[in-house]
């Protein structure tokens, strides 16, 4: 056996799939095949060939992939031991896909018309290239399940966007105005004319009403602080004769303003104006406070278009490009944060400093940080305090991205089962088990690869992609 027809023949003993088959039938179908070399960018087949050869793999890789609108998609990336092309019993007459080398690849090229003759004196060869059909069918399927998802939330966005660009706009500027109307002098001067202090002390109250109105309540309360300064609130203000003081109450608390301030100004009133004058005063802070929430609010919806548009990347090239591991993490983070808040999960988010690159697909590294977040946020379902930490640390010439949830945990006996097709753990209709396939079908395009470490009360989901 020559060195490289035994190089060739170690290369399949070594490929999983094939480790049931006798040294015989590998030895067979060396015999009856072709060797292939591709140079980079060179093509093992394009769309309306004849589906006549199967092909292995033997050194470098090839892209699966197909052009949607003019951009590429790429389907599955096989490396060094990955079947494709015509297997027993396909069906398949002409390719529908372009099979391309991404590095200097050495292909082993077995003919259809060979396959008969295959069936009948290998059987172990032929079950196993079976098994591959059907689980290439799989991934095939899982694949076009997340692309269809992807292509509908990109035209979901496009649509979104598109709608909701000129009444965000005007709610942008009718809100700016409201802003310029309240924060106008006349407004604070209106209260403090009905204040009936005498002149020297009304720039005094202007001064304070304009600090009031910026103040922010301070950093660190917790709940049991709210409810007791409100409390304290209605019962000053019950004092000073209002008569329904509960709202008024909310609105001093969640401003942070001291009591003692504005007791120092009711001092210096009419009595007979105090109860007014407050009134005027909460109107002014929760006025102020409305027009922030708009102006929060639109600004998220903004935020959420483009997250969503970005997230999808349809209106860029399919083509690996530089970009900041982090920026598609802080975008998943945007999207889920309603079923992240909802299901009371505190998020740590650790960056690397200075920001790590990496060359790769934007879109289906998004992917990546979808399944991986989504389940981790599912698995606190039962956490008494449900917390998610990620955190990305360069490793030589590694980034490496870990994900920890401290959920119930991985069992043992399925650890090994969770990155296999259409396996899951969830209840019918919450999983389809085709999320951690695809993690480890796009991190294989991208040169990287995911373990995983659990125990109860913690799991870490590991990332590692090539740094730029």
């Amino acid at each position: 056996m020559g060195s490289y027809i035994k190089s060739a023949f170690e290369t399949l003993r070594s490929i999983p799939e094939l480790l049931p088959v006798p040294d015989s039938q590998v030895e067979w179908l060396l015999k009856n095949s072709e060797f292939r070399s591709l140079q980079e960018g060179e093509y093992l087949f394009e769309p309306e060939m004849q589906a006549d050869r199967l092909f292995i793999i033997l050194e470098g890789a090839v892209d699966l992939f197909f052009v949607q609108g003019g951009n590429r998609k790429t389907i599955l990336n096989y490396q060094k031991g990955g079947i494709l092309g015509y297997l027993p019993y396909s069906r398949i007459q002409k390719s529908v896909s372009y099979c391309i080398a991404t590095s200097q690849t050495e292909v082993l090229s077995f003919p259809k018309s060979k396959i008969r003759e295959l069936i009948l004196q290998n059987p172990e060869l032929t079950e196993e290239l079976v098994q591959i059909l059907v689980s290439r069918t799989g991934n095939f399927t899982s694949q076009a399940l997340q692309n269809e998802k992807i292509l509908t939330l990109g035209k979901l966005s496009a649509g979104l966007s598109h709608e909701l660009n000129s009444p965000i706009a005007s709610i942008h500027r009718d809100n700016d105005e409201i802003a310029r109307l309240l924060g106008s002098e006349f407004l604070n001067e209106l209260v403090v004319s009905y204040s009936g202090l005498v002149a020297e002390e009304k720039p005094k109250l202007l001064a304070a009403i304009d600090k009031w109105k910026h103040s922010v309540r301070p950093a660190g309360w917790n709940p049991a602080d709210t409810r007791t300064l409100e409390n304290d609130w209605k019962e000053k203000l019950k004092t000073w004769g209002m008569t329904n003081p509960e709202e008024a109450a909310e609105v001093f608390t969640d401003f942070g303003i001291d009591p003692e301030e504005i007791s120092f100004w009711i001092k210096k009133l009419n009595p007979q104006v105090v109860e007014t004058w407050l009134g005027w005063v909460q109107f002014l802070l929760q006025s102020q406070a409305l027009v922030a929430n708009i102006k929060n609010a639109t600004e998220r919806i903004n935020r959420l278009i483009k997250a969503v548009k970005s997230y999808t990347h349809l209106d860029q090239a399919p083509v690996k490009t530089s970009l900041n591991l982090s920026t598609g993490i802080e975008e998943t983070l945007s999207l889920l944060a309603h079923k992240i808040k909802a299901s009371r999960v505190e998020v740590d988010f650790t960056i690397s400093d200075p920001p790590i690159t990496i060359m790769g697909f934007p879109g289906e590294l998004n992917q990546i940080w979808t399944n991986l977040i989504d389940n981790a946020v599912d698995a606190m379902e039962k956490a008494p305090n449900p917390k998610l930490e990620i955190k990305i640390t360069p490793n030589k010439e590694m980034a490496i991205t870990t994900i920890t949830d401290n959920g119930s945990g991985i069992p043992e006996e399925i650890r090994e089962k969770i990155f296999q097709p259409y396996f899951t753990t969830k209840q019918m209709g919450k999983g389809t088990g085709i999320g951690l396939d695809l993690v480890s079908q796009i991190l294989s395009r991208h040169g990287g690869n995911i373990s995983v470490n659990s125990i109860s009360g913690k799991t870490t989901f590991q990332v590692e992609l090539p740094i730029n």
